[in-house]
């Protein structure tokens, strides 16, 4: 497996949704690199210390946001001497991003006082008063034609749905909700789902227009929730380790995946890393006990791109990684590493596992076996890599690896496809 290292700080750096270019940030210095062969085409000399980056959807523009100081620059890829200065206050901010257009840029400033939406070719301003904090609070639709942001209006929570070429609210929703914990679209673009982010729970699926699809009341304690990739299903966290999936039809519960501390399921393989071996180690014996950790934390979920396979990290269990295969709603594997996990993300082409623990290995998933890579052994450079976060190219070819301060990208096609 080729890989290429690099430093960089605060982990900074992002593929192009074109799949073309990477930007690598290393202090105040962005470099953007051909994603086909590393070569650097691109320096910038940023003003001060970057604490976030970002690609325009378009794979023309980039942003470099220093938020503490609440400036941001946005830099053009094919036109080098083009760029856009935005500073908001000396308040500083929370975040900034490109909005789907391309051509506007948002930014959320400190304690959610305001978004802010900047547009890149006439230089007008507006501005959506106190949103919420949520997970998210800001959503768009997949087609980027629409916004959904939470807000507080009159002392209570509603959700307002903006149109992205003139900004315009085009409905809101609310009443309902006691504490609006997130908003999603659906991948279709048709419908939004709002949950409560209160103890009870609710959760409510509405249409673009904010007719009422469903609205559910026995969903105890929601903390998290994925839409599938066909959006005919909704996976939902919640309390007690459970993850209720809800079909698209009739909006009920088709089933319920449990995560007990004792695996005792005999079709279920079971992969346990071998310290200081690299490789995994199946065991047969059951029930098998798993090892523990904390004694609060929440259940992270993510489907496979071809929406077969859904995995599952208990942060209760932060060492565990459960994968269940959805056409028969049965546990297909359980990883268990020696490390937490702290990483994990499906390809964008196929259903290939990439997963991190902090250390210098890269582990892999597929439904064909499993693997463990030392990365450090490719080059010199990555001897102390603790790799922490994990991004797949929109190819599935190249998988960039970093911790805090080094990282690597590798050309990853032929993963778990030989040699297992």
């Amino acid at each position: 497996m080729e890989c290429y290292s690099f430093r960089l700080s605060n982990g900074l750096f992002s593929f192009s949704p074109n799949g073309l270019f990477a930007a690598i940030c290393n202090q105040q210095r962005l470099a953007v690199y051909l994603v086909s062969d590393f070569r650097q085409i691109r320096v910038i000399q940023c003003s001060e210390i970057v604490e976030h980056i970002e690609w325009s959807t378009d794979s023309e523009l980039l942003l470099s946001a220093y938020l503490k100081k609440g400036k941001l620059d946005v830099w053009s890829i094919a036109q080098p001497e083009w760029k856009c200065k935005i500073s908001t206050g000396s308040l500083g901010l929370i975040a900034a991003q490109f909005a789907p257009s391309s051509r506007h840029v948002l930014t959320t400033a400190n304690l959610h006082l305001r978004i802010t939406i900047w547009s890149l070719t006439d230089q007008n301003v507006c501005h959506i008063n106190l949103p919420k904090q949520a997970n998210p609070g800001i959503d768009f639709s997949v087609a980027g034609a629409y916004m959904a942001v939470v807000e507080r209006r009159m002392a209570q929570d509603c959700v307002a749905i903006y149109t992205c070429d003139t900004w315009a609210q085009v409905t809101l929703i609310g009443g309902e909700a006691i504490d609006i914990g997130g908003v999603k679209w659906s991948p279709d673009g048709t419908k939004i789902v709002i949950w409560d982010g209160s103890h009870p729970g609710k959760l409510g699926i509405y249409l673009i227009s904010g007719s009422k699809l469903a609205v559910l009341t026995d969903v105890f304690g929601i903390h998290s929730l994925e839409w599938s990739p066909t959006a005919q299903i909704l996976a939902v966290a919640t309390v007690g380790c459970k993850i209720k999936l809800i079909n698209h039809l009739s909006w009920n519960a088709i089933s319920t995946l449990n995560h007990p501390d004792k695996i005792r399921d005999t079709t279920c393989i079971i992969y346990c890393e071998v310290e200081d071996k690299l490789k995994y180690h199946v065991r047969d014996e059951r029930p098998f006990a798993l090892p523990g950790g904390s004694s609060i934390g929440q259940l992270l979920l993510t489907f496979s791109v071809d929406a077969r396979y859904l995995a599952v990290q208990d942060q209760q269990r932060p060492r565990v990684l459960w994968v269940w295969e959805l056409p028969f709603f049965t546990l297909k594997s359980v990883l268990v590493h020696c490390l937490p996990v702290k990483c994990f993300k499906w390809s964008n082409t196929d259903p290939r596992l990439a997963i991190v623990c902090g250390t210098g290995n890269l582990y892999a998933w597929t439904p064909r076996g499993c693997a463990v890579t030392d990365l450090r052994s490719a080059s010199i450079n990555i001897a102390a890599l603790k790799a922490d976060r994990a991004e797949w190219d929109v190819s599935g070819e190249h998988l960039m690896i970093s911790g805090k301060d080094i990282g690597c990208m590798c050309q990853v096609k032929f993963l778990l496809t030989e040699n297992i």
